[in-house]
């Protein structure tokens, strides 16, 4: 029979049974499962005001989000199920008498919550470009604190093959080092970091026709955010390369009423220039209703977003998200500023994380 020394049964099944799943790995869908998009949405209670004074605008905002699981393509609990056939001896090399093969399922259990606080910067032009105002913004995001838990569970798997001197080394080694290597890579997938995130630059073409307003533009996002090659570490960014989001918004405000929004987007991404994976495009839709309060204006938003295109490297399916929650705007006019709070929970995800946000918002111009 086969033998194999416990001083390398470790190094080998880290290497060779695990690997195939690595949470940050280069072929996770969408870099890490998620796209460069507000899942939150970006229409807030401001599709109710005028927004008609030109000048400099400066928001503040401060996110505190949960991320309770990953889903796969069916919308459950993700997963991995991998085979490995073995031909050579993992220690020496040698060629074994037969092929080895084993199948390992793990189930992914995911939890993550993060804090991110946003600077953004704005200028609002007078109405001078065709009947317009032009717009020009710099978003500038950190993380003070994210914390990942992964915890990677499994039976240990059963060495086939029609060898059974093979097969008992590969199972002698499957027993003693599966589940430890299991914790292993749970371990080294989890954690907390902290650090600067993608900055985001935008131009927007916008125009008020009565109680109308629209709005289209340009946003790219670019890879300042803390991001590791080797995809072995946390990460705030999202990868090295960028993305660019068209979007096109409109909003109708019936005086003393509702007032309803709609922005519909694209996104491209250009290949990552550190793991050659080019992220499929998306597309998202954001819609936004507000009613008159006392205190302010409230009401409900969704957000849908998918990826129409697989990634370059498709190893897991697109991307797909469904959001939903309530906003409210609230006019500090002894400031001349006001307060979005909004909460949004994913109602539906495949191949993407579900979670809740809670977002704080205070913009003033100035």
């Amino acid at each position: 029979m086969l033998t194999i020394s416990p001083r390398k049964q470790g190094k080998f099944i880290q290497t060779g049974l695990l690997a195939c799943w690595a949470f940050a790995g280069a072929a996770c869908a969408t870099e890490d499962f998620k796209l460069r998009f507000p899942l939150a949405g970006s229409l807030g209670g401001e599709i109710a005001a005028p927004l008609d004074k030109a000048g400099w605008y400066a928001s503040t905002v401060m996110t505190s989000a949960r991320l309770y699981k990953l889903n796969d393509n069916e919308g459950r609990a993700r997963v991995e199920t991998t085979t490995t056939t073995v031909t050579a001896h993992p220690v020496t090399k040698a060629p074994l008498p037969a092929p080895v093969s084993y199948t390992a399922a793990t189930a992914i259990g995911f939890s993550q919550t993060q804090t991110q606080a946003n600077l953004l910067l704005a200028y609002l032009s007078e109405p001078d470009y065709g009947g317009g105002r032009l717009s020009i913004a710099l978003n500038l995001p950190y993380t003070p604190k994210l914390e990942r838990h992964v915890s990677l569970s499994g039976a240990t798997p059963t060495a086939t093959g029609i060898s059974p001197g093979a097969n008992g080394a590969i199972q002698t080694l499957l027993n003693a080092g599966y589940q430890s290597a299991q914790d292993s890579r749970s371990s080294a997938t989890s954690g907390t970091t902290d650090g600067l995130g993608d900055a985001e630059f935008a131009g927007a073409w916008v125009y008020r026709h009565g109680p109308t307003r629209w709005v289209a533009g340009l946003t790219l996002a670019t890879p300042t955010g803390k991001h590791d090659k080797s995809g072995t570490t946390l990460d705030i960014g999202a990868g090295n390369f960028y993305t660019l989001r068209t979007a096109l918004a409109v909003s109708y405000h019936a005086a003393s009423s509702w007032t309803v929004g709609a922005k519909a987007s694209l996104g491209f991404s250009s290949r990552n220039k550190d793991t050659e994976v080019r992220s499929g495009n998306f597309a998202a839709l954001d819609l936004a209703a507000v009613y008159p309060t006392p205190i302010g204006v409230l009401g409900p938003h969704l957000v849908h977003v998918r990826q129409y295109q697989s990634d370059s490297v498709d190893s897991f399916g697109r991307f797909r998200s469904t959001s939903a929650g309530a906003i409210l705007s609230i006019p500090i006019k002894s400031l001349g500023a006001g307060v979005n709070l909004s909460y949004a929970r994913t109602i539906d995800a495949r191949n993407a994380f579900s979670g809740a946000s809670l977002q704080a918002r205070l913009s003033k111009a100035f």
